[in-house]
């Protein structure tokens, strides 16, 4: 028996719950679905972003709408298309059973004729980004005069991204009499002042202390120069061989070195910042949600409304400006119970800020050693010998081909060949290392640079990245070890840097 039954829930919806196989209510859910349906009372519900929010809230609005009717009965309001697209989706799940329940997305960088046939559809809910209904309340397409229930999902996302003018300008067209349920992860100044400009008497439910980051993340920091911060991140990534992370940088210009070094070393790689267009930012996200890519390297901006579960590290190559973004950033691992780590890399100067994101959060932070080059070796080495032992052993025919390597080796003893394996694996290593420092060495100082500007007539109009860029080049000039440089992908060309080709001045693919 599920536990939703308690809440009355009409037969179509608890057949999808029974579907979705939703057993036991998460603490958000219990608290918040109750007051929903008894639609007393305004809401403020601090809540991280993986404890089940969308169904705490979307299942008894749901419940409530009269699919009869052919106004709209409840606004969802979220800070971006990813998210915007996500809620959709989830609650289409929830209301499939029900007959002429329509849910209608609204946001920016698609087209809106699309969306205003859709709205033409009847929906009962709509989930909206702020820009785009801001849009066509302004073209008169969408009327909100019927407004029952308005969530503010990711409030706090939402007013960071400077989008407080377009919120009071939807709340004006929304009925007196509504209901507002508020969802943030924390409770900034500026999510306080729209609580009290919009909401009378709410009802405040948390599940964790405000502004507190989740309990199921481990806080740590490494002591580091700027010089050796992508060393230590390469490390990191070496010693947690199944590492599924994001790499939050400050600068766009940031994102793309650390992307392009990362892609170079062979490493499952992309970059996420301001620079892409929408069509690109959807194919990394997919990429990246689909594990295609293990590591992303984004801002903060461009990171909003990142809805990816299973993450097992978050690193912050700097801090944010404000602790606030630390928690959001730290609060997309260890969701739905998994554990997560965030690692923190920080100067000797900028350790007093740490204590500034602890007084916030309530989280404590742990001063770690940063992973060694010995580390990093253990963990390879451990690894082939897991590869080694779980590899089926040679049939007789196999025997047969590899008589000659068998008589070779029969002349060295079991530590003899176990040794050598290892000696091959770190001196690969060591080697790879040194051809790291080398090229960071190239690219760092300019005046005895090998490096030489080139274009090639493929861009972001031909859906050219970084990553694909650098495989075409290696193709291309038939030279894999090249050593490539910046890298800038424009819309129907790219330029680049390259070590020294005299016979190559440009490079045409068509």
């Amino acid at each position: 028996m599920s536990l939703f039954d308690k809440y009355g829930f009409n037969k179509d919806l608890l057949e999808s719950i029974k579907k979705l196989k939703f057993i036991e209510p998460t603490p958000i859910q219990d608290k918040v679905i109750p007051e929903i349906l008894s639609s007393k009372v305004d809401i403020i519900a601090t809540a991280q972003t993986g404890t089940g929010k969308t169904a705490a809230f979307g299942l008894p609005i749901i419940n409530l709408t009269n699919n009869r009717e052919k106004t709209i009965e409840c606004v969802i309001l979220c800070p971006t298309r990813e998210l915007c697209l996500q809620i959709t989706k989830d609650l289409n799940v929830y209301s499939e059973n029900i007959k002429h329940f329509r849910i209608v997305a609204i946001y920016g960088g698609s087209r809106v004729d699309t969306q205003i046939k859709g709205l033409k559809q009847n929906p009962k809910i709509i989930v909206c980004t702020p820009g785009r209904l801001n849009d066509l309340i302004k073209r008169r397409r969408v009327d909100l005069g019927h407004i029952k229930y308005f969530v503010l999902d990711e409030a706090d996302e939402m007013l960071s991204m400077g989008f407080k003018s377009e919120i009071d300008i939807i709340l004006e067209h929304v009925p007196q009499n509504r209901k507002i349920y508020l969802f943030s992860a924390t409770l900034s100044k500026k999510v306080t002042a729209i609580t009290k400009t919009y909401m009378k008497n709410a009802l405040t439910i948390s599940t964790s202390v405000a502004n507190k980051g989740a309990d199921t993340v481990k806080h740590i920091y490494y002591v580091t120069k700027q010089s050796d911060r992508y060393d230590i991140i390469r490390n990191i990534i070496d010693v947690n061989k199944d590492i599924y992370t994001i790499i939050f940088c400050r600068t766009r210009r940031e994102t793309k070195d650390i992307s392009n070094n990362l892609i170079q070393n062979n490493y499952k790689a992309s970059v996420l910042n301001g620079d892409l267009s929408q069509e690109e930012r959807d194919r990394v996200m997919n990429k990246f949600r689909t594990q295609q890519i293990k590591i992303l390297v984004a801002t903060d901006v461009a990171s909003r409304g990142i809805d990816v579960n299973n993450l097992s590290h978050i690193i912050n190559y700097n801090l944010p400006d404000d602790p606030e973004v630390y928690v959001h950033r730290s609060g997309r691992t260890g969701r739905a119970g998994n554990e997560g780590i965030s690692i923190a890399l920080v100067s000797k100067r900028e350790q007093r800020r740490l204590k500034e994101i602890e007084r916030l959060s309530k989280i404590s932070f742990t001063r770690n050693n940063p992973p060694t080059d010995t580390e990093v070796f253990e963990t390879q080495i451990h690894t082939f010998a897991s590869t080694i032992i779980d590899a089926p052993l040679p049939n007789e025919e196999d025997k047969q081909t590899f008589n000659l390597l068998y008589s070779k080796l029969n002349t060295l003893t079991k530590d003899e060949i176990i040794g050598k394996i290892i000696s091959l694996n770190i001196n690969r290593t060591k080697k790879h290392k040194k051809e790291i420092h080398k090229s960071k060495s190239d690219n760092i100082d300019k005046s005895d640079s090998l490096l030489t500007k080139l274009s090639i007539n493929v861009g972001r109009s031909h859906k050219m990245n970084p990553e694909s860029l650098i495989r075409l080049i290696k193709k291309t000039i038939r030279l894999r070890n090249a050593k490539i440089g910046k890298i800038s992908v424009k819309k129907s060309f790219s330029l680049f840097e390259i070590e020294r080709l005299p016979s190559i001045r440009s490079l045409n693919v068509f």
